[in-house]
């Protein structure tokens, strides 16, 4: 189920998290894969700005549904295509993709240690994925803020909680990856990612 209300609110970071990961890592052209994509909003901010082709995978039917519409309505010049999987077993082939993004599905994941060497797997030698949760670096203060309370609240209603910096590094450990290192947006309280490279 898709809880759009909580997208519809974080909306005005989505274009802002795309435009940090293309200036950090230079992103243009190749694959990106956008993995527990709920409404699609990465990858379809991504399409708007790179000419990469954009996978959108998600374990859930009807968000790649949304996804898909969404991608369709805004005539976008990408290819894309729309996969139905789990993280743990990814239907694509070894070293298949440029650059990897998924932000907030891992806290979902039943064995987050298993879909991050899935991750590095398809990932191609000299790509990037990044995992985790956050607003990114380039949102106004003002913003942040109330993006933070917002989540903050519906975390608290939904009675969920988020793995604090050390319990996030420790499930990374957990995944055997080399060549990795673990983020925040600034403060540790804001957000918690790792890049992973190969």
């Amino acid at each position: 189920m898709l809880k759009s209300n909580n997208f519809a609110k974080l909306q005005p970071m989505y274009p802002l998290l795309i435009q940090q990961f293309v200036d950090d890592y230079n992103l243009s052209e190749g694959i990106a894969v956008d993995i527990g994509v709920g409404p699609g909003f990465l990858g379809l901010e991504m399409a708007k700005i790179t000419n990469m082709k954009i996978v959108f995978i998600d374990i859930s039917q009807e968000a790649l549904d949304q996804a898909k519409n969404t991608f369709n309505s805004l005539d976008l010049d990408n290819e894309a295509e729309f996969i139905n999987a789990d993280v743990q077993a990814l239907p694509l082939e070894d070293n298949y993709a440029n650059f990897i993004m998924s932000r907030g599905s891992i806290w979902f994941w039943k064995e987050p240690e298993k879909g991050l060497r899935e991750i590095h797997r398809i990932l191609k030698p000299g790509g990037v994925a990044v995992v985790g949760g956050g607003l990114g670096r380039y949102l106004p203060e003002t913003m942040r803020n109330r993006l933070q309370a917002a989540l903050k609240q519906g975390l608290k209603e939904r009675k969920e909680k988020r793995p604090s910096l050390e319990e996030f590094e420790a499930m990374v450990q957990k995944s055997g990856l080399s060549d990795y290192r673990i983020m925040t947006d600034g403060d540790t309280s804001s957000g918690k990612w790792v890049e992973i490279r190969k």
